[in-house]
């Protein structure tokens, strides 16, 4: 029995070095496979909740915004809004039910705004809108970048006793001088000696927000001087009825052609994020959507609010 098995299944020394030999590179090559795809999820992730936020958000993050709102239609004369929404810079107190409906709100949302309205309601600030229960997250999170409610400034109080000659006129030229430095300016086509002119902005945070918006490619919304090193909430306060960003200013990244030097040098994408989207464009070919962005593991809302502004399918 075991001569016989001996002479069908003995391996001489040279035939085992070959067989462990060949073992050897078959782990290797498994091993370097694994690695290559670390970075990516392998399945594709069930996005179907997301799909429609995404696509609008992707559909106006490179147009310009508008400051300007056109003239209501009648209800006969407007277009069918069901998908079809259109996105512009608007006052959420006192907007037209027509509006309401081209931002891409239902019936029973704008009912329930207007109810709001009726009862003395009013917005006073962005976050503001998250009171109405009927406004989804999703929705909030599409409408904020444009949503503007101007700064009321708060009336004068007549019974305030009169000052002495000297005082009101010293106060005089000292509010003159303070109107004459509050100018609007647009960041992306400023330098840092006009920003100087802006309330609490010395020569230190002007050379800041220059850089970042160099390193940025341009402002898309005013809130992004909150990732400026050292900007707080009361000086971004004070300046922010001052200023105004042309979104068409931005220069954008061609996401099927940079490569990792490229994107890893922008302050919102990491070396890792880089390596990743560059990993996934070699593995599975040109991104054909910028929301394909969702297929990498490390993605997630945060980050792709912050990036695609700055990117483009376009190899311009």
């Amino acid at each position: 029995m075991y001569k016989w098995f001996e002479r069908y299944f003995a391996f001489s020394r040279r035939e085992l070095n070959g067989i462990c030999m060949l073992g050897g590179l078959l782990f290797v090559s498994w091993l370097i496979l694994n690695i290559l795809n670390w970075g990516v999820r392998e399945d594709a992730v069930d996005m179907a909740h997301h799909i429609e936020d995404i696509e609008r958000f992707l559909a106006t993050a490179s147009e310009r915004q508008q400051s300007t709102v056109k003239s209501d239609l009648e209800p006969s004369e407007q277009p069918q809004m069901a998908y079809d929404v259109e996105y512009f810079i608007f006052d959420p107190n006192g907007l037209s039910v027509i509006d309401w409906k081209r931002l891409g709100l239902s019936e029973r949302q704008i009912r329930v705004i207007k109810n709001y309205e009726a009862k003395g309601g009013r917005f006073q600030k962005k976050e503001d809108l998250k009171k109405i229960y009927s406004l989804h997250d999703r929705d909030y999170i599409r409408l904020e970048p444009y949503i503007r409610i101007p700064v009321t400034e708060p009336a004068p109080n007549l019974n305030t006793v009169s000052k002495d000659a000297s005082s009101a006129d010293a106060e005089e030229k000292s509010m003159a001088a303070d109107l004459s430095a509050r100018v609007t300016i647009e960041l992306n086509a400023t330098d840092s000696l006009a920003l100087q002119r802006l309330p609490g902005i010395g020569p230190v945070y002007a050379s800041r927000i220059v850089r970042f918006r160099d390193r940025l490619g341009g402002f898309y919304d005013v809130s992004q001087l909150m990732d400026v090193y050292g900007m707080d909430t009361m000086r971004f306060n004070g300046l922010k009825p001052y200023v105004y960003v042309d979104s068409s200013r931005v220069e954008k990244i061609g996401l099927n052609s940079a490569d990792y030097e490229q994107l890893k040098n922008h302050p919102f994408i990491t070396p890792k994020l880089a390596n990743a989207i560059v990993q996934y464009r070699k593995q599975h070919g040109p991104y054909r959507s910028l929301s394909d962005l969702w297929q990498i593991a490390i993605m997630d809302d945060v980050i792709f609010r912050k990036i695609v502004p700055y990117l483009t399918l376009s190899n311009d």
